[in-house]
């Protein structure tokens, strides 16, 4: 959801249709609004001064330089921080994260996937390769599971749960309402709840049975989040190769 959507949604219903046109325009590039003035973004998004006044005005403001102001702020507020490089991010999750991922967790992932009659991985928005990329690795080592990212589908998994199965969501934030609400009702179902997110106090965890979490400096823009999924990623690969260390032959073992 965009930063303007995002703050007035509430009055979209009030404005005309030009009115409404300019708005989702701005909600993509915010940004042009505090770098023209008034008649250069009316002829940069091809509307007129007089739109853009009466716009303003609707969402709440006196005139259109006390909106601009607004969403300067707003921009601000969910810009992107840069404070940490990408490579500076690594050398943090290799060198702080991972030593201090606690191995009864890792243990535990892995143990529920051995024994659980079925598993589904659940991933949506930018998580959904992740769950994906999770799934088709499990079917490689002969274990096979199911993964999910349409939220119709989310809707219908409890009704394919027991208490054998285990579900193993993937979720940046761990507050996306489709998949709180998956977790929620899966859970009723007995099934073993697993989740692997970045932020750690969040609802998603709360719901899961265990979860294991990045702890990565989180990034957005446009009030979008922008914060690299490989963090995620390399901890489900940490699972995945503990389950193979612990339930699967070494290649090139002797045959007993």
């Amino acid at each position: 959801m965009g930063v303007l959507i995002e703050n007035f949604e509430t009055h979209i219903k009030n404005l005309t249709d030009s009115e409404r046109a300019v708005f989702f325009a701005l909600d993509n590039q915010p940004e042009v609004t505090t770098n023209l003035n008034l008649t250069q973004l009316a002829e940069q998004l091809n509307s007129s001064n007089s739109t853009l006044i009466r716009l303003a005005q609707k969402l709440g403001f006196s005139g259109f330089s006390e909106f601009k102001g607004e969403v300067k702020r707003l921009i601000n507020l969910t810009s992107y921080d840069s404070q940490t490089d990408l490579l500076g991010q690594y050398q943090c999750f290799f060198n702080d994260v991972m030593p201090n991922i606690k191995s009864d967790k890792l243990d535990y992932f892995v143990s529920e996937i051995h024994h659980a009659k079925n598993i589904f991985i659940i991933g949506v928005g930018l998580t959904k390769p992740l769950a994906e990329y999770m799934s088709k690795h499990l079917y490689q080592l002969d274990r096979a599971s199911i993964y999910v990212y349409e939220n119709h589908m989310l809707d219908l998994l409890p009704n394919l749960l027991s208490s054998k199965d285990v579900v193993i969501f993937l979720s940046e934030s761990g507050e996306t309402e489709s998949i709180i609400n998956a977790a929620r009702k899966s859970s009723e179902t007995g099934a073993t709840i697993l989740s692997i997110t970045n932020s750690q106090r969040n609802r998603l965890n709360q719901l899961a049975k265990v979860g294991i979490t990045a702890k990565m400096t989180a990034n957005s823009y446009h009030n979008y989040d922008i914060t690299s999924r490989v963090f995620l990623m390399a901890i489900s690969d940490m699972v995945l190769e503990l389950y193979m260390t612990k339930y699967l032959r070494r290649v090139g073992a002797s045959v007993q």
